[in-house]
């Protein structure tokens, strides 16, 4: 559940307005708050709750564990507790920061069940951007698998480790990475990176989860207001739609 405070997030004050008076405000937060509200160190995910790991106790609590990039909303305690908590396998996720190099975190063109773009990774020549590792169980994995779709709207795929550099001064040869079967590319091959993950050296524009479906909304003729998300969350056909639009031309 997300605080009426949380809407304090969104830079637009009369979307904020329309949020707050919403009778589905909940619904609405959890759209436009993607990717959420997370620790910029390392921690310890466990029942719901955050642990900060020092970098000398990092080593012990990932031992044996299988490292996957987060970077969109699997880094934040708020989706942990959705996808980990109360399910039949242990929720302690180890969750290590760092920066990852020559790649930005971007929109993927397809809207997600709950009414947001989600994210995911893009080459970007010169770019540093923050990303996290969740350092998960095997059967953590084969659940998160589930939860990311995976094949329909995410492949899991392996990448090398050279570019990425953790704060806790680990390395991996090769890390997971959940990778948009939609692609990254909208109208006339433009790439949008989130405004909310830090980087360096950006190549693309970045644009607030809320402006992101504001710019499809123009594309696809529709006028961007709050119901136009419930409809996206109410409507699977008419969500399809909206995120099929020809992205490139």
């Amino acid at each position: 559940m997300f605080s009426i405070s949380d809407v304090r997030a969104i830079s637009d004050p009369v979307l904020r307005e329309q949020i707050e008076h919403h009778p589905r405000a909940q619904d609405l937060l959890r759209a436009f708050l993607y990717p959420y509200a997370a620790p910029d160190r390392d921690f310890l995910f466990r029942g719901g709750s955050v642990t900060p790991l020092d970098a000398s106790e990092v080593g012990d609590a990932i031992a044996g564990r299988v490292p996957v990039l987060a970077v969109g909303s699997n880094r934040a305690p708020v989706q942990l507790t959705r996808k980990f908590t109360h399910q039949n396998l242990p929720d302690d996720v180890p969750v290590t920061l760092g920066w990852m190099r020559h790649h930005d975190i971007v929109y993927s063109a397809h809207v997600t069940g709950y009414g947001a773009f989600p994210a995911t990774l893009a080459p970007s020549p010169g770019t540093r951007v923050r990303v996290a590792v969740t350092w998960l169980t095997a059967a953590q994995l084969g659940h998160m698998h589930v939860t990311e779709s995976v094949p329909t709207h995410y492949r899991y795929q392996q990448l090398h480790g050279r570019d990425l550099d953790l704060d806790c001064g680990i390395t991996t040869d090769h890390v997971g990475l959940y990778q948009s079967v939609a692609g990254f590319e909208f109208a006339c091959g433009q790439i949008f990176a989130l405004n909310a993950v830090e980087a360096t050296g950006r190549r693309y524009p970045s644009l607030e989860q809320w402006q992101m479906v504001a710019h499809v909304a123009r594309l696809a003729g529709q006028v961007f207001r709050p119901d136009l998300v419930i409809r996206l969350i109410d409507d699977p056909a008419f969500r399809k739609s909206f995120g099929d639009l020809d992205h490139t031309k």
